[in-house]
Protein backbone atom coordinates (compact mmCIF):
# COMPACT_ATOMS: atom_id res chain seq x y z
CA UNK A 1 0.00 0.00 0.00
CA UNK A 2 1.54 3.57 -1.38
CA UNK A 3 1.43 5.91 1.91
CA UNK A 4 1.81 9.24 2.04
CA UNK A 5 2.29 12.12 4.91
CA UNK A 6 1.12 15.64 4.05
CA UNK A 7 2.33 18.25 6.34
CA UNK A 8 1.85 16.20 9.55
CA UNK A 9 1.99 18.16 13.09
CA UNK A 10 1.18 17.24 16.44
CA UNK A 11 1.62 18.64 19.86
CA UNK A 12 1.94 17.83 23.09
CA UNK A 13 1.50 21.08 25.34
CA UNK A 14 5.05 23.23 24.49
CA UNK A 15 6.87 19.77 23.02
CA UNK A 16 6.20 19.82 19.25
CA UNK A 17 5.85 16.30 18.48
CA UNK A 18 5.93 16.87 14.67
CA UNK A 19 6.19 19.76 12.45
CA UNK A 20 4.96 19.96 8.76
CA UNK A 21 6.33 16.40 8.37
CA UNK A 22 5.84 15.50 4.44
CA UNK A 23 6.85 11.71 3.59
CA UNK A 24 5.64 9.57 0.51
CA UNK A 25 6.78 5.60 0.21
CA UNK A 26 5.37 2.97 -2.62
CA UNK A 27 3.79 -0.33 -1.64
CA UNK A 28 6.28 -3.51 -1.11
CA UNK A 29 8.59 -1.42 0.32
CA UNK A 30 10.49 -1.69 3.93
CA UNK A 31 10.85 1.76 5.18
CA UNK A 32 13.06 2.72 8.15
CA UNK A 33 12.14 5.47 9.93
CA UNK A 34 15.26 6.35 11.67
CA UNK A 35 15.76 8.61 14.80
CA UNK A 36 17.29 9.38 18.36
CA UNK A 37 14.76 8.72 21.43
CA UNK A 38 12.36 11.55 21.54
CA UNK A 39 12.25 12.45 17.61
CA UNK A 40 8.79 11.57 17.09
CA UNK A 41 9.13 8.53 15.21
CA UNK A 42 6.57 6.67 17.38
CA UNK A 43 4.43 9.84 17.30
CA UNK A 44 3.89 9.71 13.83
CA UNK A 45 3.22 5.86 13.33
CA UNK A 46 0.79 5.95 16.27
CA UNK A 47 -1.09 8.63 14.19
CA UNK A 48 -0.81 6.64 11.23
CA UNK A 49 -1.89 3.68 13.22
CA UNK A 50 -5.00 5.53 14.62
CA UNK A 51 -3.43 5.36 18.01
CA UNK A 52 -3.75 9.38 18.27
CA UNK A 53 -4.89 11.82 16.15
CA UNK A 54 -2.54 14.47 13.74
CA UNK A 55 -3.34 18.23 15.24
CA UNK A 56 -3.36 19.51 11.37
CA UNK A 57 -1.92 17.72 7.78
CA UNK A 58 -3.40 14.89 5.73
CA UNK A 59 -2.49 11.10 5.15
CA UNK A 60 -3.16 9.53 1.85
CA UNK A 61 -3.43 5.82 1.24
CA UNK A 62 -2.93 4.44 -2.79
CA UNK A 63 -3.61 8.10 -3.70
CA UNK A 64 -6.51 8.64 -1.81
CA UNK A 65 -6.90 11.11 1.23
CA UNK A 66 -7.55 8.24 4.24
CA UNK A 67 -10.47 9.69 6.68
CA UNK A 68 -10.19 7.42 9.35
CA UNK A 69 -10.65 7.78 13.11
CA UNK A 70 -9.33 5.40 15.66
CA UNK A 71 -7.26 2.02 15.78
CA UNK A 72 -10.32 0.03 14.76
CA UNK A 73 -10.83 2.55 11.43
CA UNK A 74 -6.88 2.43 10.76
CA UNK A 75 -7.10 -1.66 10.76
CA UNK A 76 -10.13 -1.20 8.63
CA UNK A 77 -8.45 1.06 5.86
CA UNK A 78 -5.91 -1.47 5.94
CA UNK A 79 -2.76 -0.44 8.66
CA UNK A 80 -2.06 -2.33 11.67
CA UNK A 81 1.08 -2.03 14.25
CA UNK A 82 3.13 -4.11 16.39
CA UNK A 83 3.68 -2.03 19.10
CA UNK A 84 7.21 -2.31 21.41
CA UNK A 85 5.14 -4.79 23.98
CA UNK A 86 2.55 -6.30 22.19
CA UNK A 87 -0.82 -5.54 23.12
CA UNK A 88 -1.78 -8.86 23.94
CA UNK A 89 -3.98 -10.25 27.00
CA UNK A 90 -1.32 -12.77 28.73
CA UNK A 91 -3.89 -15.06 30.66
CA UNK A 92 -5.61 -15.90 27.60
CA UNK A 93 -4.73 -18.73 24.92
CA UNK A 94 -2.38 -18.03 21.74
CA UNK A 95 -5.70 -19.07 19.75
CA UNK A 96 -7.61 -16.36 22.06
CA UNK A 97 -5.64 -14.00 21.58
CA UNK A 98 -5.31 -14.57 17.70
CA UNK A 99 -9.68 -14.28 17.72
CA UNK A 100 -9.71 -10.82 19.65
CA UNK A 101 -10.41 -7.86 17.86
CA UNK A 102 -13.36 -10.40 16.08
CA UNK A 103 -12.05 -12.15 13.04
CA UNK A 104 -15.76 -13.74 11.68
CA UNK A 105 -14.57 -16.74 11.65
CA UNK A 106 -15.52 -20.05 13.95
CA UNK A 107 -13.29 -21.65 16.41
CA UNK A 108 -12.23 -24.05 14.25
CA UNK A 109 -11.58 -22.01 11.58
CA UNK A 110 -9.25 -19.29 13.49
CA UNK A 111 -7.08 -22.39 14.69
CA UNK A 112 -6.82 -23.56 10.68
CA UNK A 113 -5.96 -19.96 9.80
CA UNK A 114 -3.41 -19.34 12.56
CA UNK A 115 -1.49 -22.58 11.57
CA UNK A 116 -1.61 -21.86 8.44
CA UNK A 117 0.26 -18.20 8.39
CA UNK A 118 2.22 -19.51 11.39
CA UNK A 119 3.84 -22.48 9.06
CA UNK A 120 3.94 -20.11 6.69
CA UNK A 121 6.71 -17.95 8.12
CA UNK A 122 8.41 -20.85 10.41
CA UNK A 123 6.60 -19.49 13.43
CA UNK A 124 5.70 -22.09 16.28
CA UNK A 125 2.78 -20.71 17.96
CA UNK A 126 1.02 -23.38 20.01
CA UNK A 127 -2.77 -22.47 20.01
CA UNK A 128 -3.31 -23.62 23.54
CA UNK A 129 -0.68 -22.16 25.19
CA UNK A 130 -1.47 -18.98 27.47
CA UNK A 131 0.10 -16.07 26.26
CA UNK A 132 2.11 -15.12 29.21
CA UNK A 133 4.10 -18.45 29.08
CA UNK A 134 5.80 -16.57 25.70
CA UNK A 135 8.42 -14.84 24.64
CA UNK A 136 8.58 -12.02 23.63
CA UNK A 137 9.35 -12.95 20.27
CA UNK A 138 6.23 -15.26 20.26
CA UNK A 139 4.21 -12.27 21.16
CA UNK A 140 5.41 -10.40 18.36
CA UNK A 141 4.95 -13.43 16.29
CA UNK A 142 1.46 -14.02 17.42
CA UNK A 143 0.66 -10.36 16.98
CA UNK A 144 2.14 -10.19 13.16
CA UNK A 145 -0.13 -13.24 12.18
CA UNK A 146 -2.92 -11.69 13.64
CA UNK A 147 -2.55 -8.64 12.02
CA UNK A 148 -2.35 -10.75 8.89
CA UNK A 149 -5.21 -12.60 9.01
CA UNK A 150 -7.13 -8.65 9.72
CA UNK A 151 -5.94 -7.73 6.01
CA UNK A 152 -3.14 -5.47 6.81
CA UNK A 153 -1.49 -4.04 3.85
CA UNK A 154 0.56 -2.01 5.98
CA UNK A 155 2.88 -2.96 9.03
CA UNK A 156 4.17 -0.95 11.44
CA UNK A 157 6.72 -1.88 13.81
CA UNK A 158 8.32 -0.11 17.00
CA UNK A 159 11.53 -0.80 17.87
CA UNK A 160 10.58 -4.73 16.80
CA UNK A 161 14.10 -6.07 17.94
CA UNK A 162 14.46 -4.90 21.31
CA UNK A 163 14.70 -7.83 23.59
CA UNK A 164 14.71 -10.46 21.31
CA UNK A 165 17.87 -12.93 20.31
CA UNK A 166 19.87 -12.65 16.97
CA UNK A 167 18.18 -15.55 15.77
CA UNK A 168 14.61 -14.61 16.34
CA UNK A 169 15.50 -10.78 14.88
CA UNK A 170 17.02 -12.89 11.61
CA UNK A 171 13.69 -15.04 11.19
CA UNK A 172 11.61 -11.51 11.88
CA UNK A 173 13.62 -9.87 8.83
CA UNK A 174 13.45 -12.82 6.74
CA UNK A 175 9.14 -12.68 7.46
CA UNK A 176 9.16 -8.78 6.98
CA UNK A 177 10.73 -9.18 3.68
CA UNK A 178 9.06 -12.09 2.34
CA UNK A 179 5.98 -9.85 3.38
CA UNK A 180 7.14 -6.69 0.97
CA UNK A 181 8.42 -8.78 -2.02
CA UNK A 182 5.74 -11.30 -1.98
CA UNK A 183 2.85 -9.93 -0.35
CA UNK A 184 2.99 -6.18 -1.56
CA UNK A 185 2.74 -5.15 2.29
CA UNK A 186 4.56 -2.19 3.39
CA UNK A 187 6.26 -2.16 5.90
CA UNK A 188 7.42 0.74 8.22
CA UNK A 189 10.56 -0.02 10.83
CA UNK A 190 10.85 2.34 13.81
CA UNK A 191 14.33 1.81 15.45
CA UNK A 192 17.23 3.76 16.77
CA UNK A 193 19.65 1.14 15.81
CA UNK A 194 21.08 2.10 12.72
CA UNK A 195 22.41 -1.35 11.60
CA UNK A 196 18.79 -3.01 11.56
CA UNK A 197 18.10 -0.16 9.44
CA UNK A 198 20.90 -0.59 7.09
CA UNK A 199 20.28 -4.87 7.34
CA UNK A 200 16.44 -4.39 6.29
CA UNK A 201 15.26 -1.26 4.71
CA UNK A 202 14.74 -0.41 0.96
CA UNK A 203 15.25 3.37 2.09
CA UNK A 204 15.01 4.92 5.71
CA UNK A 205 13.35 8.97 6.49
CA UNK A 206 15.71 10.07 9.16
CA UNK A 207 13.81 12.41 12.23
CA UNK A 208 15.12 14.82 14.58
CA UNK A 209 13.43 16.85 17.18
CA UNK A 210 9.51 16.53 15.07
CA UNK A 211 11.11 16.95 11.71
CA UNK A 212 12.53 15.18 8.66
CA UNK A 213 16.56 15.87 7.81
Amino acid sequence: MQIEFKNISKRFGKVQANRDINLKFASGRIIGILGENGAGKSTLMKILAGYQAADSGEIWLAGVHARYHGIQGALTSGIGMLQQDPLDIPAFTVLENFMYGGLPISRRQAREKLQSISQRFGFTLDPDTQVAQLSIARRQQLEIVRLLAMGVRLLILDEPTTGISAEQKQLLFKTLRELAKQDSVTVLLVSHKLEDVIALCDEVAVLRAGQVV
